[in-house]
Formats: structure tokens, sequence, C-alpha cells
């Protein structure tokens, strides 16, 4: 192009993690969902979902949070925090450095039967994130639905689960995925103000089962923030990227 010079700019955005969780993080999270089941941990009246059957999970010993939660939210925090004193309402610029302490706010787990759903929806706190447990289909089979025939590939939603944004000329678009029994065990960690939806599946009679939580940042006093990094020394001192690759935890 002669003496013309071109730089390409690609804007900042906010992405998510994609995480695969190792089978004995997966064993944990099965136990406590079994452990779940009781009325009082009953969850819809304060969830979206479409859904039979919701319940709140208890965190033993704060495992996964120690395992799992902790490092993803310091990783995330440490590529991209800065964001977010822009975007939520559940942190302010006093609180990013340094005197916040992430907490696991809500967990729970759903139990889904086929034509139930989640609608477009987003969460409260600053991250959450969705781990599917069981998908009791292949989207091969939910694809090929008498309905679905005749539609764009892009069209067909049966059972697939959707994120929805907005690209640089504020026209939404989305990232799908097209779940199958090979997203078991497998995990989004994202803002938790990205909009999504779970779609119905049909034509099977087992459950599809997944977990969901959120992440806030509690706002505290300098002398609190320091007692909780007393409390928490060795999980505050440990490199949150190295700690997930021990764990068997793939970004």
């Amino acid at each position: 192009m002669g003496d013309i010079r071109v730089n390409r700019r690609h804007p900042n955005n906010l992405g998510w993690f994609e995480v695969d969780l190792s089978d004995e993080i997966i064993d944990y999270l099965w136990k406590i969902s079994y452990k779940s089941k009781k009325k009082e941990n009953e969850m819809k009246h304060r969830l979206a979902g479409n859904i039979t059957q919701s319940y709140k999970l208890i965190d033993e010993n704060n495992y996964f949070w120690e395992k799992v939660l902790y490092h993803l939210t310091s990783e995330y925090f440490r590529s991209s925090g800065n964001k977010y004193v822009d975007i939520t309402p559940h942190i302010d610029a006093s609180s990013i450095k340094p005197r916040f302490t992430p907490i696991l706010k809500d967990f729970w787990v759903n139990f889904s039967k086929q034509h139930e759903f989640n609608p477009k929806h987003d969460h409260s706190g600053v991250y959450s994130f969705v781990i599917w447990m069981k998908i009791p289909y292949t989207n091969e089979e939910q694809s090929n639905l008498d309905f679905q025939k005749g539609l764009k590939e892009t069209d067909k939603k049966a059972g697939v689960f959707e994120f929805f944004y907005y690209d640089m000329l504020g026209r939404q678009t989305s990232h799908v995925y097209k779940l199958g029994k090979e997203f078991d065990g497998k995990m989004v960690f994202f803002p938790s103000k990205l909009s999504h939806q779970v779609y119905p599946y049909y034509n099977s009679d087992e459950e599809r089962v997944s977990i969901s939580g959120n992440v806030w940042l509690k706002n505290v006093s300098e002398k609190e923030f320091q007692e909780y990094v007393d409390k928490n020394e060795k999980l505050v001192r440990e490199d949150s990227k190295s700690k997930l690759k021990e764990m068997g935890i793939i970004f």
C-alpha cells in the first residue's frame, strides 16, 4: 500500500472461561447435589428457570471455592477486572484495590425434564458460572427432530445453551453451545450480567442436570481485608493459573 500505514484495532471486550473439571471435582459436585434434594433447600421461587426442581447447594468446607472458584475469580479479575467498575453495581471503585473479598453468595443445582427451559436472563453478583453435570441427549438427536427439519443450522436451538451480547456496532449477537453428552463435566465462568438462555430438549425421559452460582465482591475495611488475607494466606498467595493446571482444570 505504498506509504499508507494501517493499524488494526480490536476494542477491548469481556469474554468468559471454558473449563474442564476433574473427575474428583465432579464426584464432589454430584455428592452435594444429591444431598441437597430436600424441601427446605428448594430454590425455584428465586430463579428464572421454568424447571421442576432447583435446590440450594452447600459447599462443604469451602471445597469447591478453594479448589476452583477462588482461582477462576482471581485469574479473571487479574486479566480484566478493572473493566467491571463501569458495568456492575455490585462493586465500586473503592473496593477494587485493595479492599475487596470475593464470596460465593449463591450456589444451586437444577434437575430439569424434557420441555423445561431457562428463559433469557442474567445473574446477580460479579461473576457467575454454569456446570453441565449431565446432558441426556446428543445435539444430532435434537437437530433431527421433526420440527427442526428445514431450518438453517444456526436456527436449530433445541437443547442448546446460548450467550447474548452486543458488538461494536450495537448489534445483538450470540454464542451457541450445542450441548450433548460430551459436555458432561464442562463449565463456563462469565460476567454475571452476560445474558444467556437454555432451550428445552425433547424425546428423553432422563433429567438434564446443571449447577450454577454467583460470586460477589464484598467491600470491606482495610482491617477486615487484612484479616481475610491472614485467614486465607495460603490461598491468597497461590498462583491461580498454576493451581488450576495442577487440579487438571484446562482453559
